[in-house]
């Protein structure tokens, strides 16, 4: 779901294909594919969304201070549960 991080994120992908859409609402059209090898880096405060569409993937992500996540829908955030 959609979310994003005060943080900048350096995502590096291990394995799978890393599929990372920009935006408030999830939406299928806006996801880029990132194969093995590739890094995408996330400016901190970019609403954002990820979807594992071929299978699983390995991405760690790096963050250049404290980590956070913040959903932009609390409906969304597993910890509300």
């Amino acid at each position: 779901m959609p979310h994003q991080h005060p943080e900048d994120r350096v995502y590096t992908v291990i394995s799978g294909v890393f599929c990372i859409g920009r935006g408030t609402r999830f939406d299928a059209k806006q996801l880029q594919a990132y194969p093995p090898e590739a890094v995408t880096v996330l400016p901190g405060g970019t609403p954002h969304f990820h979807w594992a569409k071929s299978g699983a993937y390995v991405t760690p992500g790096v963050g250049h201070r404290a980590l956070g996540l913040d959903y932009l829908d609390p409906i969304d955030n597993p910890r509300n549960s």
